[in-house]
C-alpha cells in the first residue's frame, strides 16, 4: 500500500486476515462531535488549549510520569532529565520499553496533573457541546501517554479507532509533551471520517505492522494513494480529531528526540 506523508512517498506492509467491507459510512449512524464546527469537513483542528500555566503544569506533570515509569523499570534518571531523550536510555531494549509502556498506557483521571474538568470545559468549547472523559460503552475514565522512539515501530498502523466498537461516538485529543515536531507528530487522512468502509481494505482483527503485532484492526490496502498530514500542534495547542479518521501509521523521523504525547477521548454528556 502506498501513501504520502507531507508529500513524501512511504510504503506500508500490513499482514492480517482481510475483513470484508460494506458500502456504509460508520459516522452516518453515530454521533459526530465535529458537526457544526468550521473544521468538520476535515475532521480535525489544531487550537489553543489551556492557560499557559495549566499547559505547563500538564506537560511537566506528564513528563514526570515518564521519569517515574523509567525508575520503576530500573532506570535511574534525574528530576530534571529531559524525557525526549527517552530513546537514549532505552535504546532498542524492547523488554525495557514495554515495561515502561505497561505503566504509561493507562492512568485513572485522578492522576491527571490538572483537573480533568479544565480539559472537559475547553474541549466542550471546541466541539460546541458538552463532552466529558467518560466512555458510555464501558464506563472507562482514563488517559494515556504514547512514547514513540525515533526510527522504531512504536506507532500503531493506520486505523480508525472506531473499528473497535467501544470507541465509537467520541472525539480524541493529542497534546504534545515532548519531541512533537513536523517529522514526528500524529498523522491523519483529512476527510476520511466520512469515507465508506469499502473505499479501503482492513484486517479483520489485529495486524502485524513492520514485524510488530497490534490488537487494533489496521488499514491493509487502498486502491488510491493516501495523502496524510501531520498537523503538529505547538506547545500551547491541542490537536482535536474524530476517531473515525484514518490516523497513525507514521514513524517518528526525528533524528534524536522521542515523541511523547497525551491522548484522551471524550464523549457527549
Amino acid at each position: 500500500m502506498k501513501a504520502r506523508i507531507q508529500h513524501q512517498q512511504v510504503e506500508y506492509q500490513i499482514e492480517g486476515e482481510t475483513q470484508p467491507a460494506e458500502p456504509i459510512v460508520l459516522l452516518s449512524a453515530d454521533v459526530d462531535l465535529t458537526a457544526g464546527q468550521p473544521w468538520s469537513a476535515a475532521g480535525y483542528t489544531v487550537a489553543s488549549f489551556l492557560s499557559p500555566e495549566d499547559n505547563a503544569a500538564l506537560r511537566e506533570g506528564l513528563a514526570e510520569k515518564v521519569r517515574v515509569a523509567l525508575r520503576a523499570a530500573g532506570v535511574e534518571v534525574a528530576a530534571d532529565w529531559s524525557v525526549e531523550q527517552y530513546h537514549r536510555v532505552v535504546g532498542d531494549d524492547q523488554a525495557l520499553h514495554l515495561a515502561v509502556v505497561n505503566q504509561t498506557k493507562e492512568y485513572p483521571l485522578e492522576e491527571l496533573p490538572v483537573p480533568v474538568a479544565t480539559l472537559e470545559t475547553r474541549i466542550s468549547e471546541l466541539c460546541g457541546r458538552a463532552v466529558r472523559v467518560h466512555n458510555p460503552h464501558n464506563g472507562q475514565q482514563a488517559f494515556h501517554l504514547r512514547l514513540a522512539r525515533p526510527g522504531r515501530t512504536d506507532n500503531n498502523p493506520l486505523h480508525r479507532d472506531v473499528w473497535l466498537d467501544r470507541l465509537r461516538n467520541g472525539i480524541n485529543i493529542y497534546f504534545p509533551v515532548a519531541g512533537s515536531t513536523p517529522d514526528s507528530s500524529l498523522t491523519l487522512v483529512p476527510g476520511s471520517h466520512w469515507w465508506p468502509e469499502d473505499r479501503t481494505e482492513r484486517t479483520a482483527g489485529g495486524a502485524t505492522y513492520n514485524g510488530t503485532t497490534y490488537s487494533v484492526p489496521a488499514l491493509k490496502n487502498s486502491p488510491e494513494p493516501l495523502e496524510l498530514v501531520r498537523p503538529n500542534p505547538g506547545p500551547g495547542q491541542v490537536l482535536l480529531f474524530s476517531p473515525y479518521l484514518l490516523h497513525g501509521g507514521a514513524l517518528n523521523l526525528n533524528s534524536d528526540a522521542t515523541r511523547i504525547s497525551l491522548e484522551m477521548r471524550f464523549w457527549a454528556v
